[in-house]
């Protein structure tokens, strides 16, 4: 329910329901915060609390990865390299159809019917806790409403699959 990221160079910090409260509780408690193993001073502080509509949409919502999508594990990795482009798309848009179910299911929203997806992504590689990984940087189109700043995938908490709204 808290997730951070880097945005732009700058940490940003989102609570979501629960985590946001917290987040609230401690606001003025630290003067540094540690990020991936970087201490950060808390020169400036900002709050912005606000509602967001979640969930079914009847209309279409592109969305850009801001922060790379870390979609893959080890099995699935596997099944990637040896699927061929069209195989791999479909295992994409699964996978996100399921991140999106889990942070659903997170939340305590029922999904009431059925999610689609279609993902414009390109592979590269990154970092986590020492080892390379596979991710994934572009764009999705989805019937469903997600907030921005709100992470889909794998390690959400450390910053990856940050999504932003854009124009379709």
């Amino acid at each position: 329910m808290v997730q951070y990221k880097m945005i732009d160079g700058k940490p940003i910090i989102v609570g979501i329901n629960e985590g946001a409260e917290v987040l609230k509780e401690i606001y003025d408690e630290y003067e540094k915060i540690n990020l991936n193993g970087n201490e950060y001073e808390i020169v400036e502080r900002g709050i912005t609390y606000k509602k967001e509509d979640f969930g079914i949409s009847e209309k279409l919502i592109k969305y850009e990865f801001i922060t790379p999508w870390f979609a893959l594990n080890q099995e699935n990795f596997r099944k990637y390299l040896s699927f061929d482009k069209e195989q791999r798309a479909e295992l994409l848009n699964k996978n996100l159809i399921g991140n999106i179910l889990s942070m659903s299911k997170s939340l305590g929203y029922q999904v009431p019917e059925k999610i689609k997806c279609h993902t414009e992504l390109k592979s590269c590689r990154s970092n986590l806790k020492g080892n390379e990984i596979i991710v994934f940087k572009g764009s999705f189109i989805t019937n469903f409403l997600i907030p921005d700043y709100f992470g889909l995938g794998k390690s959400v908490s450390r910053g990856f699959g940050t999504v932003k709204r854009c124009s379709l």
